[in-house]
């Protein structure tokens, strides 16, 4: 064990809980916590969800709920003690002395501001602790070679974007570019590459690893995804049952576990294929579930009267899914995969092309007042929280789309409600429950349920357990596969995570740049790659793993 004086963060004995609501006693978040992080370190904490990671995090940041309570413990950042602070004071901290990444990053901007103007706030807010004021020329350089350096190839569009004209992982890097502006000696990263692709992923990781060396700065990574941790990270602590169960080097902790949860983390990250049905059949003699073909689309954006003159989001995209297949999308970050499936469900219109349902035409959009016609399908977007609404119970959320279809009776939806839930494995009493109430993994099982209420063939799913730990994403991808078998629903699944994808689908297409780039079956298209884009991808999840953890996997 290091002397205290090694450690730049040194938290002990760190206990919290929340009063309970329908029950005696104090719902128990943290457990004697007790860890350090010495200066140029980077510790991950790994584990399932609700184990108490975030919550750790928030302390150390100053940032937990008015109704949390300390129970017991000190937090010292450079021999301060945290808990003798002012809130003011603790304040006062964050940007300066404490960066935080969260893991959401919509919520975490202004939507109202851009990005350059939100970064700016962050060099002016914390003025009084630079030797001098810098120009608003001065900012903008600043920010402008801070967005380069997180991985953006064309930083000025993205200093005069809003959030919404940004893909989830393009605002995660922007979230990134300023935090790491005030060059504080704590970052706190939550989940930070949540919602990015496997390129991307290398980038920031190896970001945060770079400036960590350079600037001696400290890292609290927070993640899931074991194989990042091994990658980044100098030591590894293992979370459960809100307390710290094993700590250590990587190849300690994850090839020589102690503890058995630590184990069970483990086996749960090695993903099993789930869809070893041959993709050989001739499609061409079947008729498409659904099909788009050379469809284009581009960002205008009306209520602040901007127009893009960046070129067009989708470009000439042709693409099929047929019955019962489960058809993958992946790519990097701003590459067009969400853009598409807003334009398939009439969330976003396009500037030209057509969508097409069992050979019928659906949509024209090369006329201005073409034909236009809701595809049948659904939809499971990637965070249920915010998907979901949050004053409505379960039980109303699930029977809305047969309300709005004026399908049945009250006492029809609320059976149909009912079969749903058991469905997607939730008790029938979490019907009278609210979103804020369910864990992640329970929440998308929610999600899930709305979207299978009106029995479709087909149901897009935009990177549905990205945001989930691995166990749960294990859970999630077998719920899903049960749909698939059981009501021979076909999916459209988007992710950025390969592993997912090889798991769950028989077919995938590789979008770049607004394209199709490549598409074919799993092993056509991953074992030998023609496009540039596929081949990155593949070499970053190549880079992200490494093969003595995949062989301890085998082992287990």
């Amino acid at each position: 064990m290091a002397d205290d004086k090694d450690y730049l963060l040194d938290v002990r004995g760190l206990s919290l809980s929340f009063p309970a609501e329908n029950e005696k006693g104090d719902k128990v978040v943290l457990s004697d916590v007790s860890f350090g992080i010495r200066r140029g370190e980077i510790l991950g904490i790994v584990g399932e969800s609700g184990c108490g990671k975030t919550m750790t995090a928030l302390a150390v940041a100053g940032l937990l709920p008015e109704t949390a309570r300390i129970d017991a413990g000190e937090i010292y950042l450079g021999g301060q003690d945290l808990m003798t602070l002012s809130f003011k004071e603790r304040r006062l901290l964050l940007g300066k002395d404490i960066g935080m990444i969260f893991q959401e990053p919509l919520s975490a901007l202004n939507p109202l501001m851009t990005i350059g103007r939100q970064l700016a706030e962050v060099l002016t807010s914390h003025a009084s602790i630079r030797s001098s004021t810098p120009s608003r020329k001065e900012q903008k350089q600043t920010i402008l070679r801070m967005l380069a350096n997180v991985g953006f190839l064309n930083p000025a569009r993205i200093f005069d974007a809003f959030p919404h004209q940004l893909s989830g992982g393009q605002r995660q890097r922007a979230l990134i570019a300023g935090c790491l502006l005030l060059s504080p000696s704590l970052l706190i990263a939550d989940e930070p590459t949540t919602a990015l692709d496997t390129v991307t992923q290398a980038q920031i990781l190896d970001q945060i690893r770079r400036i960590s060396s350079k600037l001696n700065l400290s890292v609290l990574f927070i993640s899931h995804n074991l194989l990042l941790v091994e990658k980044l990270c100098d030591r590894v602590a293992v979370m459960h049952d809100h307390r710290i169960i094993e700590c250590d080097t990587p190849e300690e902790v994850l090839h020589h576990p102690k503890h058995p949860h630590t184990v069970l983390l483990l086996r749960d990250s090695m993903f099993t294929p789930l869809n070893t049905a041959s993709a050989d059949a001739d499609l061409s003699k079947m008729t498409p579930l659904l099909e788009v073909k050379n469809l284009y689309a581009k960002y205008e954006d009306a209520l602040f009267q901007r127009h893009h003159d960046d070129g067009g989001v989708l470009t000439d995209v042709s693409l099929s899914v047929y019955p019962g297949e489960i058809m993958g999308i992946v790519g990097t970050s701003g590459c067009g995969k969400t853009t598409l499936t807003r334009v398939i469900t009439g969330l976003l219109p396009a500037a030209a092309g057509r969508i097409y349902e069992n050979g019928e035409l659906l949509a024209d959009f090369s006329h201005r007042h073409g034909k236009y016609m809701l595809p049948s399908v659904g939809l499971v977007f990637q965070d249920p929280y915010s998907s979901l609404h949050p004053q409505k119970t379960i039980g109303w959320l699930l029977e809305e789309p047969l309300r709005v279809h004026h399908i049945g009776n009250k006492t029809t939806r609320r059976e149909r409600a009912a079969e749903m839930m058991e469905d997607v494995g939730l008790p029938p009493e979490y019907m009278s429950y609210y979103p804020y109430q369910l864990s992640g993994g329970q929440r998308q099982r929610v999600a899930i349920a709305i979207s299978l209420m009106l029995s479709p063939s087909l149901i897009i799913a935009d990177e549905p357990v990205s945001a989930l730990d691995v166990s749960m994403q294990t859970q999630i991808l077998h719920l899903l596969w049960d749909i698939h078998e059981k009501k021979g629903t076909a999916f459209l699944f988007i992710s950025h995570d390969l592993r997912v994808i090889r798991t769950l689908c028989s077919r995938v297409a590789v979008m770049d740049n607004g394209m199709i780039a490549e598409s074919g079956t799993i092993d056509d298209v991953f074992t030998h790659p023609k496009h540039p884009a596929t081949k990155n991808l593949l070499l970053a999840e190549e880079s992200g793993s490494a093969p003595g953890y995949r062989q301890f996997g085998q082992t287990l």
